[in-house]
């Protein structure tokens, strides 16, 4: 019961937080920093991180369920435990690179309201992504 929950966590912030997070820096965050290298693939990189986090997130759905529907998360912990340590430390990677290159990087070349528009748009776009958000209104 403790791995299936722990796992079911891991899931649901997945579901509810970063997936939706990465769907709104994609439509606002990635669009500004393009701007700034004044070329439209600028995030190219953060991008194909963000297609092999959602896959990853994928993979570990599909096992999380198998391990379920078997009543045996033990039974699929070598299948688990890779996904969740390589989750783990892709995203983390992922988030410290953007903190990093992409943050300074706007703080530099934008303007403070700039700056507010794209954090209020992140959090518009990303509360909208979550599921069961309804279409045009923004979850809370």
């Amino acid at each position: 019961r403790v791995a299936t929950a722990a796992i079911d966590s891991a899931r649901e912030y997945l579901d509810q937080v970063l997936l939706p997070a990465l769907n709104a820096e994609e439509l606002t965050l990635f669009i500004a920093v393009n701007g700034v290298f004044s070329h439209p693939e600028g995030c190219e990189v953060m991008s194909v991180q963000h297609r092999a986090i959602r896959a990853m997130a994928g993979d570990l759905g599909k096992v999380a369920d198998a391990a379920r529907t078997a009543d045996d998360p033990k039974a699929y912990e070598r299948y688990l435990l890779p996904l969740l340590y390589g989750l783990y430390a892709l995203i983390r990677t992922h988030l410290e690179s953007e903190d990093e290159a992409y943050l300074p990087l706007l703080d530099e070349q934008l303007s403070e309201s700039q700056i507010q528009v794209i954090v209020t748009n992140i959090g518009r776009v990303s509360a909208s992504s979550m599921p069961g958000a309804q279409p045009g209104r923004a979850a809370h």
